[in-house]
C-alpha cells in the first residue's frame, strides 16, 4: 500500500506533464538477490511511442541512498541500485532510464552509462530540477539524451578519487609503495575495461560475483585470498593475450599475500570496485587520468595543424616490407596523438589485407592462383619479399612472420606493433610505464571498433625500442 501511494503522487505529476494512464505498466514487486542480500522493489515502466523506455522503481521498506554518503566514497551507486541495474540489463531489454524514488528522495540514472543525471534530497528538488525533464513531449523528442553528462575531467577525477582513497586504505595496511599500487590499479582499470567491451563470460572477469549488501558485516561474505584471486585474474591476460605488463612482480605479490590478512577491507574494495559506473572505464578517460595535460596539449596541437596523409610520409612499406616505422616523440607530439597514429598503422594494415583478399580472389577467377601460390612459398622460403626479387630480406626491414592462405596478415594488431610504430622520448619506458598501460587501452578500443578478434599482442613492449636508422 505504501509503494502504490508513493507511485500514484508521482504518477499524478506527470499526467499533468502529457503522460496517459496507458502509459504505465502496472505496479509489480519483485525481489533482486545478490549473495544472501536481498531487497524488495515495486516496479512499473512507461512507455515511449509503445516501447518500454523508463522504469519507475520503489524501495520497499528501505530508502534511496543519500548523495553525500556516494560522493565522498567517489561511488556512484549503491548496493540498491546496482541491484536494479543488474535486473534491468539481464530481464528488461529496451529501457534506457531508472527513475528511483521514495516519498521525499529521488535520482534518474542512464542505464547504458549508469551515470546519475540528476539527483534530489527532498520534494521542492523533485518539482524543480527533475520533473521538468519529464514532460512527455520532451522525453518523445530526445530531451533525456540532452541531459548534461560529465565531462572526461570529472569521470577521471572522481575515478582517481576511488583509486586514491583505496591505495591509502591498502597501503598502510600492507606497507606497499604508491608505484605499486599505482600499477595494480591501473591493471585492474584495464581488466574492467575489457570486461565492459567484450562481456563478462570468463568468470575470473565478472567482478559482479563479489557484491554484497557492504552494511551486512556479518552476512555471506566471500573470502578471498587476495594473491590467488588477482593471481588468476592476472595470469587470463597473460595467457590468453600474452601481456606480460600483467606479470605481478615481487613488491605487488608481496602486497597481495599482505592483503589476505585483511579480509574486510579487500572485500569492501571489491563491492565498492562494482559502484563504479561504467562510463569511467574508456579510453578517453584513462587518458585525462594517466596522460599528463602538457602532452593532451601537445596532441590537441598535432590534431589541428596536421595534414591527414601524415602516415603515408611516416611509414614507408615496400611489398609488404616495413622499412620504416612511424616514430612519435611523446614529449613534442603526446600520447593521445602517438594513439590516434597507431590507430591508422593498423587501418593500412586492415586496408592492406583488404587488397590482398581482393587480389587473391581475382586470381583464382582468371585461373593463376595455383601458380602465384607456388611463388610465394619460394619467396618466402628464400627469405625475399614477395613481388621484390632483387630485395634480400635483413635486420632493416619488417616482413610479416605468418600469412594466411590469401597472403592477408592474421594478427593486425600485433603485426603493426611488432614492424610499424615506435615511440622515443627522454622518459625512461619500462613495464610500469603508463603509455604502456594506454596503449593496451588502445588495443581493446581498436578489437571493438573494428570487429578485430582477440588476439595476443606479444609485442606491445616493442614500441619502446630504439628505432633502427
Amino acid at each position: 500500500m505504501e509503494m502504490r501511494k508513493i507511485l500514484d503522487g508521482v504518477l499524478s505529476i506527470l499526467h499533468q506533464l502529457g503522460w496517459a494512464s496507458g502509459d504505465f505498466s502496472s505496479l509489480k514487486t519483485v525481489t533482486l538477490r545478490a549473495g544472501a542480500s536481498k531487497r524488495d522493489f515495486g516496479l512499473s515502466y512507461a512507455s515511449v511511442q509503445s516501447r518500454q523506455y523508463l522504469a519507475l522503481a520503489i524501495p520497499d521498506g528501505f530508502h534511496p541512498p543519500l548523495f553525500e554518503e556516494l560522493y565522498t566514497r567517489y561511488l556512484d551507486f549503491n548496493f540498491d541500485i546496482y541491484l536494479l541495474f543488474k535486473h534491468l540489463d539481464d530481464g528488461i531489454s529496451g529501457v534506457d532510464y531508472l527513475l528511483y524514488f521514495d516519498e521525499q528522495r529521488s535520482c534518474l540514472y542512464d542505464i547504458r552509462s549508469q551515470e546519475c543525471l540528476i539527483y534530489c534530497a527532498g520534494i521542492h528538488e523533485r518539482m524543480e530540477r527533475l520533473f521538468p525533464h519529464l514532460e512527455k513531449k520532451k522525453v518523445e523528442t530526445g530531451g533525456l539524451e540532452r541531459l548534461q553528462r560529465k565531462s572526461n575531467d570529472s569521470l577521471s577525477m572522481e575515478l582517481y578519487g576511488w583509486f586514491d582513497l583505496w591505495s591509502v586504505q591498502l597501503g598502510s595496511k600492507t606497507g606497499a609503495r604508491r608505484e605499486t599500487l599505482n600499477k595494480f590499479m591501473m591493471k585492474l582499470a584495464l581488466a574492467r575495461y575489457y570486461a565492459i567491451l567484450f562481456g563478462a563470460e570468463v568468470p575470473l572477469l565478472r567482478f559482479s560475483g563479489f557484491v554484497r549488501d557492504p552494511s551486512l558485516k556479518r552476512s555471506g561474505r566471500r573470502k578471498i585470498s587476495g594473491s590467488e584471486y588477482f593471481r588468476k585474474l592476472f595470469d587470463f591476460f597473460k595467457s590468453h593475450l600474452e601481456l606480460d605488463l600483467f606479470t605481478p612482480g615481487k613488491a605487488e605479490i608481496s602486497f597481495l599475500k599482505k592483503l589476505e590478512a585483511y579480509p574486510d577491507a579487500l572485500n569492501l574494495f571489491l563491492i565498492e570496485f562494482n559502484f563504479l559506473c561504467r562510463l569511467k572505464f574508456s579510453l578517453d578517460v584513462f587518458l585525462t587520468l594517466w596522460c599528463p595535460e602538457k602532452e593532451r596539449l601537445s596532441s590537441t596541437r598535432k590534431a589541428y595543424t596536421t595534414e591527414r596523409e601524415e602516415i603515408k610520409k611516416r611509414l614507408f612499406v615496400s611489398d609488404g616490407v616495413v622499412l620504416k616505422p612511424v616514430v612519435v616523440n611523446l614529449d613534442e607530439e603526446g600520447t593521445p596523438w602517438a594513439l590516434h597514429l597507431f590507430d591508422e598503422v593498423v587501418q593500412f594494415w586492415m586496408n592492406h589485407n583488404y587488397q590482398m583478399k581482393n587480389r587473391q580472389e581475382k586470381m583464382a577467377k582468371s585461373g593463376k592462383q595455383r601458380k602465384i601460390l607456388k611463388a610465394k612459398r619460394h619467396h618466402r622460403e628464400k627469405g625475399i619479399a614477395f613481388g621484390r626479387q632483387d630485395f634480400q630480406m635483413d635486420m632493416f626491414g619488417y616482413m610479416p612472420e605468418k600469412l594466411d592462405t590469401q597472403g592477408c596478415i592474421p594478427n593486425v594488431i600485433d603485426h603493426s606493433l611488432k614492424t610499424s610504430f615506435r615511440v622515443t622520448g627522454e622518459k625512461v619506458f619500462d613495464e610500469s610505464s603508463p603509455f604502456l598501460f594506454l596503449l593496451t587501452a588502445k588495443c581493446f578500443e581498436m578489437w571493438k571498433k573494428y570487429c578485430l578478434p582477440q588476439q595476443p599482442l606479444a609485442s606491445l613492449p616493442e614500441v619502446f625500442q630504439k628505432t633502427i636508422t
